[in-house]
């Protein structure tokens, strides 16, 4: 998404929602799950790895319509000073291969696997500012433990838009 932070995860959001909520070839529901991540891609990174690759996914012959379960967690890339990248989590009963074809040519989707991650958790209600100190706080915490990141920064968000900031649970993440 090019937009400013809270643009972009709105319209990203609203992407994939669509698609949880039955926006594919199958017309599948899959139920939502959190966290809601948003990835931090570095300006100067911008490599083929950053980017999500298209699945390959061949679509059934069904006709009905199959709930589908979404798990944590929905994230968002930074890829530039105004592209960010929204992404969910697939619950863990689909593979690339049985994932419903989404409508919308925009989504794509990559397996990740396991990958040993550095977390700070904190709470609050997340915008471009709070997100970026914490990325700062970790970013410090990794140099002053000589700890090489091999990835971007994510930012996960777990609780539903109505929770007060005080009681939300965010986390920056990156795998190392």
């Amino acid at each position: 998404m090019e937009a400013d932070y809270d643009q972009a995860i709105k319209i990203g959001f609203s992407i994939l929602a669509n698609y949880i909520f039955g926006g594919n070839k199958k017309s599948s529901k899959i139920s939502m799950t959190a966290p809601v991540t948003e990835e931090i891609v570095e300006k100067d990174v911008e490599k083929s790895e950053n980017i999500p690759m298209a699945a390959p996914v061949i679509e059934e012959a069904i006709n009905e319509a199959e709930k589908i379960d979404m798990s944590v967690p929905v994230t968002e890339e930074i890829i530039g000073l105004h592209n960010y990248r929204i992404s969910f989590t697939m619950p863990s009963k689909y593979t690339l291969e049985t994932l419903p074809i989404p409508n919308d040519e925009r989504i794509k989707f990559k397996e990740i696997n396991n990958p040993k991650m550095a977390v700070l958790k904190f709470r609050g209600r997340v915008n471009h500012k709070l997100a970026q100190e914490k990325i700062e706080q970790l970013n410090e915490w990794l140099k002053k433990n000589n700890i090489k990141p091999k990835s971007n920064f994510l930012v996960a968000q777990y609780n539903h838009p109505a929770v007060p900031g005080v009681f939300r649970r965010n986390e920056i993440l990156i795998e190392i």
